[in-house]
């Protein structure tokens, strides 16, 4: 199928959305692979200052939906909007979202900085507004003293801060992370939760956070999305999920340590 791309006029960057825009919708989202249907009828919404997770085992659809919320995957069938503003036909720059990956895809040849500042170079920013943005980038993660630094001289922890970082420093409307901590040992993988919750309200933007892991979508998100076969099975607050769940992949028998609504609460509430 044929698909309109958006007119060269017509391009729309983060300054444009992040100012005005209060919802994210996903209408009905299909994303195809030959015959499998990765997504189906994927609908959900997502409001300004929202901690979203996507929840569910490997291969349920969950960083495809990423992916195609990014642009990085065309849909099928469906449609994604701000507003009243149809972004589904716009490239992943005009859209203008911040992509934080599990890897963390820093460039090992070039400082903090340089990295942190690389998307605001692709937006041909200047100078001085590139040095203040990635300033305050630095200091929201709390990396001021490691800006000339190179990536492999930091540990895994600090290298994923840089790429929060990077993702927040050109202002996106939605900050997009898939598995961001799953290359972290179990105690940076703690301490990084309260850093994302930190960072998240200090934004005021929406988060949407992709993991297979149930104690980080119940420590971190506000409400979380619960995907299986491509299709959504569950969406609720924390404590409603776990409190009636509707399919397998829901909080239903999860570890004594884990299943606490007032830990789920706390933590959001120190991150």
């Amino acid at each position: 199928m044929t698909r309109r791309r958006a007119r060269r006029g017509a391009k729309v960057g983060a300054g444009s959305m992040t100012q005005s825009f209060r919802t994210l919708r996903l209408d009905r989202v299909g994303r195809a692979f030959g015959a499998m249907n990765a997504l189906r009828d994927v609908s959900f919404e997502v409001h300004r200052g929202e901690f979203v997770a996507l929840l569910g085992p490997s291969g349920c659809g969950k960083s495809t939906a990423l992916n195609c919320i990014a642009g990085l995957l065309p849909t099928t069938s469906g449609s994604i909007w701000l507003d009243d503003r149809r972004i589904d036909t716009l490239s992943p720059e005009e859209r203008g979202f911040g992509m934080v990956f599990q890897n963390y895809a820093l460039f090992p040849h070039m400082s903090v900085r340089d990295n942190v500042g690389f998307g605001l170079k692709m937006q041909k920013r200047a100078k001085d507004e590139i040095a203040r943005k990635v300033d305050a980038a630095l200091a929201t993660v709390r990396l001021e003293n490691q800006a000339d630094k190179l990536p492999g001289q930091m540990s895994g922890g600090q290298q994923q801060r840089v790429a929060i970082a990077r993702a927040i420093a050109i202002e996106p409307p939605l900050v997009l992370m898939d598995e961001p901590l799953s290359n972290l040992d179990a105690k940076l993988r703690l301490e990084m939760r309260q850093e994302i919750r930190r960072i998240h309200q200090g934004l005021g933007s929406i988060t949407i956070y992709v993991t297979h892991d149930q104690d980080e979508a119940l420590s971190l998100a506000d409400r979380i999305v619960v995907l299986r076969d491509g299709m959504i099975r569950q969406i609720g607050a924390p404590h409603e999920l776990y409190q009636t769940p509707r399919c397998s992949t829901s909080p239903t028998s999860w570890a004594s340590a884990t299943a606490s609504p007032a830990r789920w609460s706390h933590a959001r509430a120190t991150g």
